[in-house]
């Protein structure tokens, strides 16, 4: 049987022969002429016209088509990498982004990709910061043009920049997700489309230049792929607003200077040493083992990466592969890991591995597995993270913790941490320079003028902070409480001289009260699990009697 050939929707053969235009009309299109006079016309001119435009969009679709494929240059530029936020940031500044009809406004182009990050805000000159602020404006607004083809020039050329809804990607994305964009130059040379992104790039990385960019590790939007995520921006540190012994900073950055060196590279190449360097920052809370790190990657102009091994998605398989997405020259910053679990970790296992064997039924098997059954990081994973064959090499490491005592000999042992740095209490010099910070002027540009009030400003600081000082105990509070209790009156010295033995009074007060919860809590913890061991205790006792009445029963 033969297959009945399927027709081209213009060419009306469905209705059969006696149905094109000039001949005799269907009985239902005659039934409509008596209604519609000339209706039979009308739609012989559509599907004529419906052909006609078929025939056309094929044939310049197909025209398009060789015209791309041999005489344009393409680059095409993925939304999930860093260079759609580069390159966007650089089109919303063109005059052909901001003359569109039809575009689309960002206060920055995060909204665009969860895990990408441009803080446009920035952007307002310096001159115009004023007027922004008594406009009541609290972020800059970007606008870049729509989907579609937006054509302008550049150097000369005439170049096309293409914005297209990729409509097949994952549906549970949001719309302004589901793009793609490329830039399309005449020509079989694309340098003028390398000199562009080139360009992008070169003002990206000098907006960034006095800041430090800070990254965390956290999970893909609607995936379980870990990543780093751009969080902030920030300016860099002064390395000398560190409250810090002038000497152990000084060997720090001694030190970290010498280990990037690229002579120091090829040192520790030669003689087959791991590329690596580690710290360790320990103190009590509020000391500044944070703003230390912080302020080491702005001084040497290095992004900081930021993970927690207290989070829930802290486990070997995804610490590895951001560890493994490291670029070479960063800083890694593992914050507050005594809280993550991993203290004293072979000594416990070592106890529970003799206490089960004590406890173990003659013939059965014991099982010594240091990894954590639950699935989340062991120290052997984190270890093996940090130096193992796999790991990655350039980066300096950086760790914090409050209890240095309770860190496993391993971790800390030389080779993984290099330098050791202890944060202790404010003592006095300590003291007097956060109150110089706090109060002291700032101003970068002075006339001549201005240069005496600047000098008497400067001493009268300077008395101030001597007597702040004197007054304020040494080794008793934290960097972070002492500037917390100064930033409450930053306008006003003296009030804060005169007030510091009301501060130091009510501290002492809350502390006592805060230490006498903890203990009441704590005996109340321990009664807990006294009560708890004697019951448990007893119900053992009970269910040897009983066993043992059972034995006596069965020999009878």
């Amino acid at each position: 049987m033969a297959t009945p050939r399927v027709s081209p929707p213009w060419t009306n053969e469905s209705a059969g022969p006696t149905d094109a235009p000039g001949t005799s009309q269907s009985p239902q299109l005659a039934m409509l002429d008596l209604f519609f006079p000339g209706f039979s016309v009308l739609v012989g001119a559509v599907q004529n016209r419906r052909a006609l435009i078929l025939v056309w969009n094929y044939i310049s679709s197909y025209l398009w088509e060789q015209v791309e494929s041999h005489l344009l240059s393409v680059v095409d530029i993925r939304t999930n990498d860093e260079i759609y936020s580069i390159f966007m940031a650089w089109v919303a500044k063109q005059r052909f982004s901001r003359s569109t009809r039809r575009f689309v406004v960002n206060t920055n182009f995060n909204s665009r990709n969860w895990f990408l990050w441009y803080d446009y805000e920035d952007e307002e000159d310096e001159e115009d910061i004023d007027e922004v602020i008594n406009a009541g404006k609290k972020k800059g607004l970007a606008y870049t043009p729509s989907f579609g083809n937006h054509y302008f020039w550049y150097r000369g050329r005439l170049l096309l920049f293409r914005r297209t809804e990729n409509r097949e990607r994952n549906s549970f994305m949001p719309v302004s997700e589901r793009e793609e964009i490329s830039i399309s130059c005449f020509g079989r040379n694309p340098w003028i489309l390398k000199d562009l992104l080139l360009e992008a790039r070169q003002l990206y990385l000098q907006k960034d230049e006095r800041k430090t960019q800070i990254y965390r590790g956290t999970l893909k939007p609607g995936s379980t792929a870990p990543t780093w995520q751009r969080c902030m921006s920030r300016a860099s540190r002064p390395f000398s607003t560190v409250i810090l012994n002038e000497r152990t900073k000084q060997n720090l950055i001694d030190d970290v200077t010498d280990y990037l060196h690229p002579a120091t590279q090829r040192w520790y190449a030669n003689r087959g040493i791991p590329y690596r360097r580690g710290y360790l920052l320990y103190g009590p809370p509020g000391t500044g083992k944070s703003s230390l790190s912080l302020a080491l990657a702005g001084f040497f102009k290095m992004r900081i990466y930021i993970v927690s091994l207290s989070s829930i998605t802290s486990n070997e398989e995804s610490l590895a592969s951001l560890f493994a997405e490291l670029p070479r020259r960063c800083v890694v910053l593992l914050e507050d890991i005594d809280t993550a679990g991993l203290t004293h970790t072979r000594d416990e296992n070592q106890n529970q591995s003799r206490d089960d064997s004590e406890n173990m039924v003659p013939g059965q098997l014991t099982t010594g597995n240091t990894n954590n059954s639950n699935g989340r990081l062991s120290l052997s994973g984190l270890l093996n993270i940090l130096d193992g064959v796999a790991s990655q090499e350039g980066r300096v490491l950086i760790m914090t913790t409050n209890h240095l005592e309770k860190l496993d000999k391993a971790l800390i042992r030389p080779g993984r941490v290099d330098m050791i740095v202890k944060f202790g209490l404010a003592d006095e010099g300590m003291t007097s320079a956060i109150f110089r910070a706090i109060f002291a002027r700032l101003d970068e540009k002075q006339e001549a003028e201005k240069a005496k009030k600047r000098a008497i400003d400067d001493a009268r600081v300077n008395t101030l902070a001597e007597e702040f000082s004197a007054k304020m105990p040494s080794h008793e509070f934290s960097p972070a409480e002492i500037q917390g209790y100064l930033m409450k009156y930053k306008r006003d010295a003296e009030e804060a001289v005169a007030n510091i033995d009301e501060f130091i009074t009510q501290t002492r007060k809350d502390r006592k009260e805060k230490e006498s919860r903890e203990a009441e809590e704590k005996r109340k913890a321990e009664a807990k699990a006294k009560a708890k061991g004697e019951k448990e205790k007893k119900e053992k006792e009970k269910k040897e009697e009983e066993a043992e009445d059972a034995k006596k029963e069965e020999g009878k």
